[in-house]
């Protein structure tokens, strides 16, 4: 029995705005993080400009360490708002294939991350054979944000090195994105939920966590793609999120 078409439209329709709406509360939430950071960086750095000017009325001695450690503090700030400007498209209201310069904006979402969840050590490690695809923008930045953020939050401090290493390659029609890490993993009672719904290991809301890995899964499902992952407790975790290949033109409408 075959389905009409006005159904298969509808389905077709539901199928785009679901995504569109998983697009947008990723990017609310991305939004307030980044709002609630830089207000509290902006806060203690005033605070501490002020001490330093206080302190050289007071002590006109030693001023010119005092200016230096205002410049750095100053240069600091600059650097955080740096890593929050963005490139034009980069909104799922631009739901847009467009040619991604993929190195940048992995090293940009990395260096975020340090700073939102202060892991200022870990090391990042590109294994990447195609520096260029063709995706969705704002959608791709999201799946990296989420995944580099799982990796940093469930670090293991007691190795020698903390590392994530992120691997991108072309495979017949996908691009195939590989973030693993040698945090702490997770037990084998939980990786068969894990792999199942992505759970959070916190509550969603909690602290401006953001909504979780199962969004991104269900990201990637309803653009054609998956998300794969395997754990072993005290051994990290990889993610392998498959995305199918676009050309440009296909969605120039």
């Amino acid at each position: 029995m075959s389905v009409p078409r006005v159904q298969k439209n509808e389905n077709a329709h539901t199928h785009v705005l679901v995504a569109y709406v998983a697009d947008l509360e990723l990017e609310v939430d991305r939004l307030r993080k980044h709002y609630q950071f830089l207000q509290q960086e902006a806060r203690e750095a005033t605070k501490r400009i002020h001490t330093l000017c206080s302190s050289t009325e007071s002590q006109p001695d030693g001023l010119a360490s005092r200016l230096t450690e205002i410049e750095q503090i100053t240069s600091h700030l600059a650097a955080v708002l740096q890593d929050l400007r963005e490139q034009t498209g980069y909104h799922p209201a631009h739901d847009q294939v467009v040619a991604i310069a993929v190195r940048p904006l992995i090293e940009q979402v990395f260096r975020w991350q340090q700073r939102v969840l202060s892991a200022p050590d870990v090391a990042l490690r590109l294994e990447l054979n195609c520096e260029h695809i063709e995706w969705f923008p704002a959608r791709f930045r999201h799946i990296v944000d989420s995944l580099l953020s799982n990796a940093l939050k469930f670090r293991d401090g007691r190795k020698g090195e903390t590392r994530v290493t992120v691997g991108l390659r072309a495979i017949d029609c996908d691009y195939e994105l590989r973030v693993a890490d040698n945090g702490m993993g997770m037990p084998s009672d939980e990786q068969d939920e894990m792999t199942e719904v992505f759970h959070r290991s916190a509550p969603a809301r909690a602290a401006g966590l953001g909504v979780g890995l199962n969004v991104v899964k269900m990201l990637l499902e309803q653009s054609g793609g998956t998300l794969t992952a395997h754990s072993d407790n005290g051994q990290g975790t990889t993610f392998v999120a498959v995305l199918p290949r676009y050309d440009v033109d296909d969605f120039l409408t």
